[in-house]
């Protein structure tokens, strides 16, 4: 079979202002045939998503090529003039980026995306017709724009866009990161069906093991800018060489594998919910009757798929979204469906929460020290304390966000939480963005300073062998309601509810 992606001592590097040089892309060698299914796996800034970019002819500005030949479909796509490489795009490579909201056109609809794509002689049933290939049926998602469809929908609208012209190589970077486990497994298997009934080669870059896993059958592992070890997918999953591939592989969340040891039921609450409903938008019901209680030093998992109502539940506690009806109150009775700007700072500062996204609560023009002391008011030696709790050291007092990772970052929204001394943390989704390792570290650290302040936790997740290495009860919810909860291990040895047992059978599938 002829190769239809060939890399041959690909050097990139990255130049910032100061003249100091960054290898990106360490004399990189990989050949990929055609109608071939090959996965590349790493961890943030192992180059990647570079590799994958550059196999279409796109180079980051900031990037340098300094060495060795890029050949795609036959076509040196570093070299090749940029009209050629235009022609290309879509008949003979075709790239889903990794942003959903930067890959489609927020004022475009579906249908305008097709005639950007195709023209705008393109018929409706050609639309159609790409659409029901990727698993959407029905000329509802015509008219509909971005914002107006799910992320798997959206991932399912690329997929349509970027085989439309039925390219000979599909290149895929991270096509689940935004999405549910649930979610996340359909598309794969709908990436699956269309390879193999229409025959392209597909490149797929993730940073998750089990995507690769259920994919590709041949994989390359990155560390660092290069290819540390490459093969048969399965063999080099079940008997890794190289020791990151090693790390890895020990990195991955299973449903039999305990970072910290479960507690025995605590009889005395931090916080209990009783019929406790949100509706949203004057019909919708993103929280229908909750009854949950958290109790004092314990670890409540949540887990569930998007619209939930697993982040409304803790945004509901901590007050920055109103109740509609029911009740919560903390230790003390006092009433939580009171607004934030009316709750006591005793009551303010008991209940911490951190978000998905640290980027959203770290201020960029402020260095750590800054950010974590402004409204703690701690001085010096406690913002250390904080640091060193989650294994941070001194030197990031004087960083900016900018200058820290996705995993330093959250460790920093997690040290600032704990200078307000909670009785109860609540973590939305803090591991959801990270790499495998960097997620297993947080986690272990996370463990580690429940341990040392006995403090209660509620921890929220899509994914359940994560919960289950923590937690110590579990809360399954959908649609609003609760479906199902108990003592984790009851939960994942004999789940009761279809939606649990279907989550439980994704995560034994994942391991490895």
């Amino acid at each position: 079979m002829n190769a239809i992606l060939q890399f041959d001592h690909v050097c990139v590097e990255a130049r910032d202002g100061n003249r100091v040089v960054t290898p990106i892309l360490d004399s990189v060698d990989l050949t990929v045939k055609a109608g071939e299914k090959f996965g590349i796996v790493g961890g943030s800034g192992s180059g990647k998503s570079t590799l994958l970019r550059i196999a279409a002819g796109v180079l980051s500005p900031g990037l340098h090529h300094t060495s060795g030949n890029v050949s795609t479909a036959g076509v040196s796509m570093l070299t090749v003039a940029p009209k050629v490489r235009q022609q290309m795009y879509g008949s003979s490579v075709a790239l889903v980026a990794q942003s959903l909201g930067e890959a489609l056109t927020s004022h475009l609809t579906v249908r305008a995306h097709f005639r950007d794509t195709l023209g705008r002689d393109v018929s409706d049933e050609t639309i159609l017709s790409s659409l029901d290939d990727a698993g959407l049926d029905g000329a509802k998602y015509l008219n509909r724009y971005p914002h107006q469809i799910s992320g798997g929908e959206r991932q399912r609208v690329l997929l349509a866009l970027a085989l439309v012209r039925s390219p000979s190589l599909l290149l895929l970077d991270e096509p689940t990161s935004a999405l549910d486990v649930g979610i996340a497994a359909d598309v794969l298997a709908t990436i699956v069906r269309l390879q193999e009934s229409r025959g392209f080669a597909l490149v797929c870059v993730s940073h998750d093991i089990g995507v690769i896993g259920r994919v590709c059958d041949r994989v390359a592992v990155m560390s660092r800018g290069r290819i540390v070890e490459h093969g048969a997918t399965r063999q080099v999953f079940a008997a890794p060489t190289d020791p990151y591939t090693r790390s890895l592989l020990a990195s991955i969340p299973r449903l039999d594998v305990r970072i910290r040891e479960p507690h025995a039921s605590v009889q005395q609450p931090v916080v209990v919910v009783r019929d406790l409903t949100v509706i949203r938008n004057g019909s919708s019901r993103a929280l229908d009757s909750i009854n949950i209680e958290v109790g004092k030093g314990e670890v409540v998992g949540v887990i569930g798929e998007s619209g939930s109502g697993k982040s409304t539940l803790l945004s509901v506690i901590c007050g920055l979204v109103p109740s509609t009806s029911g009740s919560i109150h903390n230790a003390h009775g006092f009433d939580l469906t009171t607004p934030l700007r009316d709750r006591p700072a005793s009551v303010l500062s008991e209940i911490q929460m951190v978000f998905q996204n640290p980027d959203d609560s770290l201020n960029p023009v402020r260095t750590v020290e800054q950010s974590v002391a402004r409204y703690t008011h701690a001085d010096r030696e406690a913002v250390l304390a904080a640091l060193d709790a989650v294994e941070l050291s001194e030197q990031f007092l004087t960083r900016h966000p900018s200058e820290m990772s996705g995993g330093e970052k959250q460790r920093v929204a997690i040290a600032r939480a704990l200078l307000a001394h909670p009785q109860l943390l609540l973590l939305d989704e803090v591991t959801s963005a990270l790499d495998v390792t960097v997620q297993a570290s947080v986690v272990k650290m996370l463990a580690s300073v429940q341990i040392a302040t006995g403090m209660s936790m509620v921890i929220v997740s899509h994914d359940i062998a994560l919960i289950a290495s923590f937690a110590d009860r579990l809360i399954v919810l959908r649609n609003g309601q609760v479906v199902e909860q108990g003592f984790v291990g009851d939960v994942i040895d004999s789940p009761s509810d279809p939606f649990t047992q279907h989550l439980v059978k994704l995560a034994k599938t994942n391991s490895f």
